[in-house]
């Protein structure tokens, strides 16, 4: 079965991570990219947290996104980058290997 991997804290997570095809990694972060390998992990976006109100709105905070979250397509290794920090003033680039297996 495929998991949902938090990774809240990215300068106290292991930069070699081992996960299985349709893992998603969920990393506490503003932005992020597929450095090489992007057939194998895909990046899915960078999100703000949204919550349902009891009349089916979608209330979201302002300001920047904190969840980016890739998808572990197919096995392989890659390489990625993740963004962390005020992205427009001080962002700090911080580079995963993940070696995804079937």
């Amino acid at each position: 079965m495929a998991r949902q991997i938090e990774v809240p804290d990215v300068d106290a997570a292991p930069k070699s991570l081992t996960i299985e095809v349709g893992d998603l990694l969920v990393f506490g972060a503003t932005g992020g990219h597929v450095r090489s390998g992007s057939a194998v992990l895909e990046m899915l976006g960078a999100f703000l947290p949204g919550v349902m109100t009891e009349k089916g709105q979608i209330v979201s905070p302002a300001g920047f996104p904190n969840s980016v979250v890739f998808l572990a397509r197919h096995p392989g290794q890659v390489s990625i980058d993740v963004v962390t920090g005020d992205p427009f003033r001080a962002p700090q680039t911080t580079q995963f290997q993940i070696i995804v297996t079937s």
